[in-house]
């Protein structure tokens, strides 16, 4: 009976009668993909019911992913641009902070430069607010013993505990084990136990010290865990009640608030250190829409980006707005090493609680497939995950690279069902990946 029905992912497959338009809002985004079966891509689905009902397709996105503007680029898709923000508003003027000089004149660790303090308090002090982005919840990321180089890691995940300093204890952001936070180092006894990085914890606990006068509020996982508490801070924030929102993923998009004046990102580099193919697609991504949270009233707005790696190319396309000479440069790049969007890329998980037996079926089964489907698939791999354990599994996976993912997948699947495995090993075969740790 609905004309219009408006949901998450899963809407994609609402029994409409007669659908004739489809939209697909923030189509560059990475939970469109499901992680669990089925492990299908909301984006995608929504393309290809368009069109089996010869429908209109609707991919929105201030930061088109590369695999929809390279469709652009080979006629499948039509682009429509909006060249100009609404009533002729300015883009916010962005500044670059090289944090390597920051430390060297500062001599010791430094959680936010000279600039942004001085822009946190003007704006304050005009009673204009203010946005910091950091996408690392905790207090600090890790756990160092300078003494003995003991350094705090999960018991069931290959990966360091964050430090939580208002309930003193350590997470891990993987499996949620916590364990409490130890005053001496556990190894050595060393009393010099020091915390290396930094979350929203710190910098809202620096705020209240720099600008004790400022109303200081912090949105990440640990802070929104109660029910509607996410839409009292936003009303609040909108309202003028809050001064400074310091915040994760969580406040990178969608909001739109005229009186910011300013946004800052306290570690752009983050998600260029990622082990994965689209690292620098993300950090563009992810700058440019932060970015465009500031000026978004009358007044205009400035946005200042803290960063060890000025020079890279995405932090200085996302400086410049220039996303043609970014998608040149990443599509080459992509090109030359045979990625997505010029290949499919089929990513085969395997893991178990004993990493020898994992490595030996694995290496078996790479065998097998390279034996049987060589050459309509070039195989990488098998090695350990990025993410080696997780929940007490040990994980190793293979990458199948192929140009027609319709044509090998049943050959893939069919040689799977007659291999023979043992049962505690479980396995996965995922189809063009968004998460590759």
């Amino acid at each position: 009976k609905a004309h219009v029905v408006v949901g998450a992912r899963s809407a994609v497959f609402a029994p409409i009668q007669n659908l004739k338009l489809i939209i697909v809002d923030e189509e560059h985004e990475p939970a469109y993909k499901q992680a669990e079966i089925p492990r299908y891509h909301g984006r995608d689905t929504a393309v290809y019911r368009a069109m089996l009902c010869k429908a209109t397709c609707i991919l929105g996105s201030a930061t088109p992913s590369l695999e929809s503007l390279y469709n652009v680029q080979v006629k499948d898709y039509k682009l429509n641009k909006l060249a100009k923000r609404i009533d002729d508003r300015q883009l916010p003027r962005i500044h670059l902070v090289d944090m390597k000089r920051e430390l060297f004149n500062a001599n010791s660790s430094v959680l936010m430069s000279q600039m942004l303090l001085q822009k946190l308090w003007d704006r304050f002090e005009k009673k204009e607010q203010s946005i910091l982005f950091l996408n690392r919840r905790g207090y600090s990321s890790s756990m160092l013993c300078p003494d003995c180089g003991f350094s705090a890691v999960c018991e069931h995940c290959s990966v360091t505990l964050t430090y939580h300093r208002v309930q003193e204890r350590l997470r891990c952001h993987i499996c949620n084990h916590d364990q409490p936070a130890p005053s001496i180092c556990p190894k050595c006894k060393s009393q010099k136990i020091r915390w290396k990085g930094f979350g929203t914890q710190r910098v809202e606990e620096l705020l209240a010290k720099v600008i004790p006068k400022a109303k200081v509020v912090r949105i990440d996982a640990d802070t929104m865990s109660q029910k509607n508490r996410f839409r009292e801070v936003l009303a609040d924030f909108r309202t003028g009640k809050i001064d400074i929102l310091v915040g994760t993923q969580m406040i990178a998009k969608g909001l739109d608030f005229p009186n910011v004046t300013l946004v800052g990102l306290l570690d752009a580099d983050l998600s260029l250190h990622m082990p994965d193919f689209r690292a620098n697609e993300r950090a563009f991504q992810l700058i440019v829409q932060v970015s465009g949270r500031a000026g978004r009233g009358d007044r205009a707005g400035e946005v200042v980006i803290q960063t060890f790696n000025p020079q890279s190319s995405p932090i200085q396309f996302a400086r410049r707005n220039d996303f043609d000479g970014f998608l040149d440069e990443e599509l080459a790049q992509r090109k030359e090493c045979h990625y997505p969007p010029f290949r499919h890329i089929i990513r085969h998980i395997f893991r178990g609680h004993n990493p020898e037996k994992v490595s030996f079926f694995i290496e078996k089964w790479a065998e097998v497939v390279q034996k049987e489907l060589h050459p309509h698939v070039e195989l990488r791999g098998p090695a350990p995950a990025p993410l080696e354990k997780a929940k007490d599994y040990y994980r190793f996976h293979l990458w199948f690279f192929t140009h027609n993912v319709s044509k090998v997948l049943p050959s893939l699947l069919a040689l799977r069902q007659k291999f023979s495995m043992d049962s505690d090993i479980l396995d996965v075969i995922d189809v063009d990946p968004f998460d590759l740790m």
